[in-house]
């Protein structure tokens, strides 16, 4: 990306952007709310502009916005570059027939990995018909007495969206996890798993990844219309020994919108003790999480 005076006005300054260099912008708005956790509320509010607008040209629903919100957006990504990856505003050159796969492929790059799951598009749709909000996740830690609490959003799609005639949309449900560095407790590092959902069979599949590894729920589909909890398997890597292990969970939804953060302070990892005193219902998550994990690290 060409560097340009910060100091000229915002609408100069995204006057002088190429389609590519406006692409690149659009990867980093995206970039940042799935491996940063910034949503496009917060972008809108630091670049002082609806949020709306943001919104929108990061789920391509509008192709160039004004000029003066991408000089803006432009300014406020390159006095805060050190939050994306090193070499993210390299200089891009991009052919002007590039079809709209070569946007999705750019992206790509970038962890939004577009899984191309045999499902039927039912299959696909009644998941966000019915389980799309926000919720809060619990399961045991791989290794000692403590519960991990965990953010997943499932996005819903479009009314009008045509799974047949368009494929999979961008991955529709992220998952963000918290765990303390073993260097510094008081320190937390977040990390955010990305992917699918679908339904079959009266369960639920979310797969996703992180860092190339994958990351799955397995639920169990409610037997009633309204329902507060879903139960399950959360599937993952132990990070001690990197070996598989399964852990039951347990998700509590939480509604359709909700702020995440009315909830930061409950998502991370408890011991039993401290997990009783933050949440009501800790005696009934634990009931249901059971004792321990499944590991495979003594396989014979």
């Amino acid at each position: 990306m060409a560097e340009v005076n910060l100091d000229e006005p915002d609408r100069k300054l995204g006057s002088y952007l190429s389609g590519a260099e406006v692409e690149r912008l659009r990867e980093a708005a995206n970039w940042l709310r799935l491996h940063r956790g910034l949503r496009f509320k917060e972008l809108a509010q630091a670049c002082e502009v609806a949020e709306h607008t943001v919104r929108n040209f990061a789920y391509r629903k509008s192709v160039r916005p004004d000029n003066a919100v991408l000089g803006r957006l432009y300014k406020h990504l390159m006095r805060h570059r050190e939050m994306l990856p090193e070499g993210f505003f390299s200089p891009v050159v991009a052919p002007a027939s590039e079809p709209a796969e070569g946007l999705i492929g750019r992206l790509a790059r970038y962890d939004l990995i577009k899984f191309e799951l045999p499902i039927a598009e039912s299959d696909v749709k009644r998941i966000y018909d019915r389980y799309s909000g926000y919720y809060l996740c619990f399961r045991r830690h791989a290794a000692g007495d403590v519960v991990c609490v965990s953010w997943l959003h499932v996005l819903a799609l479009r009314p009008n969206m045509k799974l047949s005639r368009w494929g999979l949309p961008l991955p529709r449900f992220t998952i963000l996890v918290r765990h303390p560095d073993r260097l510094d407790p008081d320190t937390t590092h977040s990390y955010i798993i990305i992917g699918y959902g679908f339904s079959r069979n009266g369960r639920i599949y979310l797969c996703g990844q992180h860092d190339g590894e994958l990351k799955n729920l397995i639920l169990e589909e409610p037997a009633i219309a309204k329902f507060t909890y879903l139960q399950g398997l959360y599937l993952a890597t132990a990070e001690d020994n990197h070996e598989p292990y399964a852990a039951r969970v347990v998700c509590q939804r939480l509604g359709d919108q909700v702020s995440r953060d009315d909830w930061e302070a409950q998502i991370g990892e408890f011991a039993s003790a401290e997990f009783s005193k933050r949440f009501r219902n800790a005696k009934a998550i634990t009931s249901s999480l059971g004792k321990g994990t499944l590991r495979f690290d003594n396989r014979s």
